[in-house]
């Protein structure tokens, strides 16, 4: 009965982020979405040629509409109908990546303080960005960070209130705003070491860790 309530709680969880991600598409034009089967082949063709660009860059520098449409071989034209700039279309794809890391976080033992849930988080996290590397890029190298802002504070406010729900952390604005600040944190020294690294190395994780861990218990001491 306990493990059920637990699930229940896990997916609110995702079910608010992923709500989250939905908010955070309608802070631009978002995308049109194709619905025949001709506009779908098409679409997914744009996705996974902007992915194989982003690839071979190892950025989002030099990412443009012609570039994106000489890689699918479709007509620049085709991009206009669906994506409104390169912009528009990488946020796309960034919101695709959110989606399916929601779907692949690991669900968070049932007897786990804050401390194990927000390791577990990050655990989740980097091993998504690990096996994802285009999902890694277009979070942590950015060209907006609207989007990225945007998803971060849902993931916050998601990650608060299934803490809270177990009792962990206390209800108040405080924490809340802690929960979304340590969202963030992590993605910061990521950046760092996929600059400077090329990847997510164990050490910068051990940092991203400690920083996180450090903040919320600053937090929550005061």
């Amino acid at each position: 009965m306990e493990k059920q309530a637990f699930d229940a709680r896990y997916d609110d969880f995702a079910g608010v982020l992923t709500e989250g991600v939905v908010v955070a598409k309608k802070m631009g034009k978002p995308a049109r979405q194709p619905t025949r089967k001709p506009g779908i082949e098409r679409y997914n063709r744009i996705m996974l040629a902007t992915e194989a660009l982003i690839l071979e860059a190892g950025s989002l520098e030099g990412i443009t509409l012609e570039a994106v449409a000489k890689q699918a071989n479709v007509p620049r034209v085709s991009l206009y109908y669906f994506f409104e700039s390169v912009e528009s279309l990488l946020d796309a794809l960034y919101q695709r990546g959110v989606q399916k890391m929601v779907a692949e976080l690991p669900q968070a033992p049932q007897s786990a303080d804050w401390r194990d849930m927000m390791l577990l988080y990050i655990d989740g996290v980097r091993d998504f960005y690990l096996c994802n590397r285009v999902e890694m890029i277009l979070a942590l190298l950015p060209v907006s960070l609207v989007s990225v802002n945007q998803v971060s504070q849902d993931f916050g406010k998601a990650l608060f209130q299934l803490l809270h729900s177990q009792g962990l952390v206390p209800k108040t604005r405080k924490v809340m705003l802690a929960c979304e600040m340590s969202s963030e944190l992590a993605d910061l020294v990521w950046r760092k070491s996929l600059i400077e690294k090329g990847t997510l190395t164990p050490a910068y994780t051990r940092e991203a860790k400690r920083v996180v861990i450090a903040y919320l218990e600053a937090v929550l001491a005061t």
